[in-house]
């Protein structure tokens, strides 16, 4: 079988999905078998599909590095959003060292110093104990649905469900599935989308990341993900690199969000520790809304505008700082999955210990 380490043979869209469970090096090395589990941990979200990790493999575990390269200096400027990029890495970290039979303790350095890694996870193997957790084989399966949602209502019992998933951390969440709310939200996303594409330092942050849909690129967001087709999405990056483009984002978007059947709020003190806490918390509600057939997509945009986020909280009647603003519904559409890099690319001294 084809490894993702034949680089010749690897397409960073389709193969870091394509991960077999029966290929886990069970009588290899622990550092063959510690990558392998990174090979699920490099699939967890980042803004603009950044990607801003590298990892160090040790005989005792994995070290995580912020990697602040690849740090949006206009669309993030506090690297809030790159931080629980981390912690939404080390949940998959998680779920996915108790699947294959580890023990999984993870200490986070909260310093955020690019030096120091922002993370230490200690691994080790429990002889005949591996977790049965029915959120590990959503984490293939996770992508972000930027298409409009059906109007079906969302079952109360499983609203009431994602409810608890925030129980016992810093992190709280809210549910909208009130319209009259979800409009007046969406009212402060079009506003922000205009406020943030009239700046051409924002617009330069997501141009970079944006790619063409025949990209080779194991990064970014491919234009089609962002509902462009054909030739022209070629020409996608460059215009919005050139053209303020927040009427049009804004009419769109404003009423995706404000037709959305629910909208979930994450919500904490702005803090490296509450965003590595929400980070984690995030990623266990994108992959229970897997498991529930449900779809999402991100509208953090009032979130990013100081003066829309004091709005935001306070329409939401919420008592801390919102951090993820999340869409969420039933798709007809198939959600398409964005590149990822290998895992040795994402290695700090890749192919040692």
């Amino acid at each position: 079988m084809t490894r993702p380490s034949d680089r010749v043979a690897f397409d960073p869209v389709r193969s870091p999905y394509l991960i077999e469970e029966a290929d886990f090096p069970w009588t290899g090395p622990l550092a063959e078998q510690y990558l392998f589990l990174l090979r699920y941990v490099v699939l967890a979200p980042s803004t603009h599909n950044t990607q801003p990790w590298k990892f160090s493999v040790s005989e005792n575990g994995i070290e995580v590095f912020a990697d602040y390269s690849r740090r949006l200096r206009a669309a993030d400027p506090g690297n809030r959003e790159l931080v629980m990029s981390i912690g939404a890495a080390m949940y998959n970290l998680r779920v996915a060292a108790g699947h294959f039979g580890f023990s999984c303790t993870i200490d986070y350095e909260y310093s955020g110093a690019s030096d120091r890694p922002i993370a230490v996870t200690a691994l080790a193997p429990v002889p005949g104990h591996r977790e049965t957790d029915s959120l590990f084989s959503c984490i293939v399966r996770r992508h972000t649905n930027r298409q409009p949602f059906l109007q079906s209502r969302i079952p109360r019992a499983v609203l009431d469900a994602f409810s608890a998933l925030a129980g016992g951390s810093w992190v709280s969440l809210k549910i909208s599935v009130d319209g009259a709310l979800n409009g007046q939200v969406g009212e402060l996303v079009a506003v922000a989308d205009r406020l943030q594409l009239a700046d051409p330092e924002f617009r330069r942050d997501v141009a970079e990341w944006m790619r063409p849909n025949w990209t080779e690129r194991p990064d970014g967001v491919p234009v089609v993900n962002l509902g462009f087709k054909g030739a022209a999405s070629a020409l996608t990056p460059s215009s919005v690199r050139v053209l303020d483009l927040g009427t049009m984002r804004a009419t769109g978007d404003g009423s995706l969000c404000s037709e959305a059947p629910a909208l979930i709020v994450l919500h904490s003190e702005d803090s490296v520790p509450r965003w590595v806490e929400a980070g984690e918390i995030l990623e266990r509600v994108l992959l229970t809304l897997v498991r529930e057939g449900l779809q999402a997509s991100y509208f953090n945009m009032p979130i990013k505008v100081p003066e829309l986020r004091v709005k935001l909280r306070s329409l939401l009647g919420i008592p801390s700082w919102p951090q993820v603003l999340l869409r969420v519904g039933f798709s007809l559409a198939e959600a398409s999955p964005t590149p990822r890099r290998p895992v040795e690319d994402v290695l700090v001294k890749p192919g040692t210990f």
